[in-house]
C-alpha cells in the first residue's frame, strides 16, 4: 500500500540531490564567466641570471673546494677556486647552462643550486649552493 508520503529520511535525501544539480549549474556558470588566468610555463632547466648584462656571483661547494662562479650575463662564467680562475664561455646544452673551454674544463649548472665541475684530467665534482636562508 502506497500512501504518497515519503519517510523523512528519503525526503531529506531527495531534497539534497535536487540541490546538488542546481549548485553544479551555478558553479559552471561562474566558471564560464571568469577569465582564465594564464599559468606561466614550468621549467626544470637551470638558467643563468635573467639580466643578460648583469654580473651575478654564486658560491658553490664542490667536494672539498669552495668555488665562486661569476656569471657575466648569459655568455660566460668565471669560476675561481684554489687560487685559479677559469673563464668559460657558454656552450649549447639540451638542459641546464653549460660552460666549457677547449682544454676540457666544464662548469655545468644542472638545476637550481646544483652544478658539475669537471677539470681536465681530474674526477668530476658535484657542486651545491647553500639554501637561500644560509647564503
Amino acid at each position: 500500500m502506497h500512501t504518497g508520503i515519503m519517510p523523512p529520511a528519503l525526503l531529506a535525501i531527495a531534497m539534497a540531490l535536487a540541490g546538488c544539480g542546481q549548485d553544479r549549474e551555478a558553479r559552471q556558470a561562474v566558471h564560464a564567466e571568469a577569465p582564465a588566468t594564464p599559468v606561466p610555463p614550468v621549467t626544470t632547466r637551470a638558467q643563468p641570471p635573467a639580466d643578460a648584462d648583469a654580473t651575478t656571483t654564486y658560491l658553490y661547494q664542490c667536494g672539498d673546494w669552495q668555488v665562486t662562479a661569476n656569471f657575466d650575463g648569459e655568455d660566460r662564467v668565471d669560476i675561481s677556486f684554489n687560487g685559479r680562475v677559469l673563464e668559460l664561455p657558454r656552450r649549447p646544452s639540451g638542459a641546464g647552462a653549460r660552460y666549457a673551454d677547449g682544454a676540457g674544463n666544464l662548469f655545468w649548472v644542472v638545476s637550481e643550486g646544483e652544478a658539475l665541475l669537471s677539470l681536465q684530467g681530474q674526477a668530476d665534482r658535484r657542486c651545491t649552493r647553500p639554501p637561500p636562508a644560509f647564503r
